[in-house]
């Protein structure tokens, strides 16, 4: 299950319970919150992963515009090479070979910061969802946990009432003198 599925999973609860008579309160089953509570927090691991994976991505990507660029610069320097063989004149051939392996660097270089800026792109979105998700979350529980202690509290005054309003009556017909 997805997070997501787990509060809509909550607020199915939350939307199934029975109005308390007299006060604004909702009965709500608790262990079906609690055991939706525990599957969040089961399945926050999983956007960790992900998160990771997306690391993991990056240095993927970083590798092979390394890769690609060290493969550039091989080509570069075998065309350099062939060059110089090749032309009688070897001043012209090494400024090409300059020219070359110097464009050969630039190119990698520009991969190689694209590369690099595409993944701390990614990873920087990957941990702006994983946090904007938990702070959800946790939003959303806080809530939850704070209107069931609410209406706890409110059930719990209330049977407290009726015990004295008991005692008191019981009180009252002990006092008073049978007819």
């Amino acid at each position: 299950m997805t997070i997501e599925s787990l509060l809509d999973e909550i607020e199915s609860i939350l939307e199934e319970g029975k109005s308390v008579p007299f006060t604004s309160n909702l009965l709500v089953d608790a262990s079906a919150i609690k055991t939706a509570i525990e599957d969040i927090r089961l399945n926050m691991p999983d956007e960790l992963m992900q998160a990771r994976r997306i690391a993991s991505e990056r240095k993927e990507i970083l590798a092979n515009a390394q890769s690609n660029a060290d493969d550039i610069i091989e080509k570069a320097h075998l065309r350099a090479k062939e060059i110089i063989a090749e032309d009688e004149i070897t001043r012209g051939a090494e400024a090409n070979a300059a020219e070359i392996m110097q464009q050969a660097r630039q190119n990698a270089n520009e991969i190689v910061e694209n590369a690099r800026n595409q993944a701390t792109e990614l990873t920087d979105q990957a941990k702006n969802w994983s946090t904007e998700m938990r702070e959800s979350a946790s939003e959303y529980v806080e809530n939850i946990v704070a209107l069931a202690d609410d209406t706890l509290t409110q059930s719990v005054n209330e049977i407290r009432r009726a015990r004295q309003q008991l005692r008191a009556a019981a009180q009252t017909k002990r006092i008073t003198p049978d007819d």
